[in-house]
């Protein structure tokens, strides 16, 4: 019969415990985190009504009228132009994509802004689910992603 025996300390073994149960803190933190960041994206960018989209632009600092001022049903070419490419570039800088979208049918929401006139934010969304947002004067001709950055136009 083989036996071993090992010779430890208090010390050591609550040395070891912390050791352990800092890399399982650290796990779940790092795991977790990611996964509620996540579950935040998905939900602000899931809008199944007025009152939801509306919330999303209040979100980014913008307060509108009301109701839209207009929607239609906007389809996406399956090979963007020079115009779509360089919006998408822009948009890209916030986070939306519209690429997986062309060749689509999408909803265009365009908002009017409470304290600014001929000021509109405008959303696209797919299936219930914001894949682009900017905000545009039409008087002065400018354009930009909701998140700020560069005009385009």
């Amino acid at each position: 019969m083989l036996t071993a025996s090992v010779k430890t300390t208090k010390t050591k073994i609550l040395g070891t415990i912390c050791v352990i149960l800092a890399l399982i803190i650290a796990a779940i933190l790092f795991l977790g985190g990611e996964s509620a960041k996540n579950a935040a994206e998905s939900i602000s960018l899931r809008v199944t009504n007025n009152e939801e989209r509306m919330e999303y632009i209040a979100s980014k600092g913008f307060k509108t009228a009301g109701e839209p001022f207009s929607v239609e049903e906007v389809l996406l070419p399956e090979e963007p132009d020079e115009i779509l490419s360089e919006y998408n570039e822009l948009q890209k800088n916030s986070g939306f994509d519209l690429s997986p979208y062309f060749g689509k049918t999408v909803k265009k929401y365009v908002y009017p802004l409470e304290e600014e006139t001929e000021t509109f934010v405008t959303l696209y969304v797919f299936e219930e689910k914001i894949i682009a947002a900017d905000v545009a004067s039409h008087t002065e001709g400018w354009q930009r992603p909701i998140d700020g950055g560069k005009n385009m136009g």
